[in-house]
């Protein structure tokens, strides 16, 4: 299988090396360092890897397309971190290279999964359910600004440069987005 042009250019970069206790029955993992690598970009990676695949899953891809995607937009955005983390919002930039990369036809799926659990779990579930029934009805524009805005929190000027629409068209899409969710919240209820 061809490697993607991000893993190319993470492996170019950097390279793993494993450090670990040489002592006979040692019980420590081995760890492993990559050498080479910008600790903002492990900072930016470990801060947003999660919350860019909760993103990408409640626009409407299944949980492996969605770290696969995320995966893909961090290796993308590593080959370019010197003049990314110059910029104004590099996190942004890995949403934006996920998001368009979500865009692909083959890549895109309608699963929505939730794989996080809390103490109450009944009520949680139908939260979920009808926050997730509420996401799937909106047209995929409205779902999309929703999630961006109202669940990873970006600015909706980020959400309309990361979506390529104008900024007026996202806060028209989060206002209809809003009302979508109070309906269905309130029939749940």
């Amino acid at each position: 299988m061809k490697p993607l042009a991000g893993e190319r250019a993470l492996s170019n970069r950097a390279h793993l090396s494993v450090v670990g206790d040489d002592s006979v029955g040692s019980a420590e993992e081995d760890r492993v360092e990559l050498v080479g690598v910008d600790d903002e970009f492990v900072a930016t990676y470990k801060f947003h890897f999660p919350r860019l695949v909760r993103a990408l899953e409640l626009s409407g891809a299944s949980r492996s397309t969605a770290e696969d995607l995320a995966q893909e937009a961090f290796a993308r955005t590593f080959g370019r971190w010197r003049r990314v983390r110059r910029g104004s919002n590099p996190a942004g930039y890995v949403y934006r290279v996920a998001f368009r990369l979500a865009r692909r036809p083959s890549l895109s799926t309608s699963h929505l999964v939730d794989d996080r659990s809390s103490g109450d779990v009944a009520a949680e579930a139908t939260l979920n359910a009808g926050v997730n029934a509420a996401l799937d009805a909106m047209p995929l524009g409205r779902r999309k600004c929703a999630v961006l805005c109202l669940v990873v929190g970006i600015s909706t000027k980020d959400a309309a440069h990361t979506l390529r629409i104008a900024e007026s068209t996202v806060r028209k899409q989060l206002e209809r987005a809003r009302a979508d969710l109070r309906v269905a919240l309130k029939d749940r209820e």
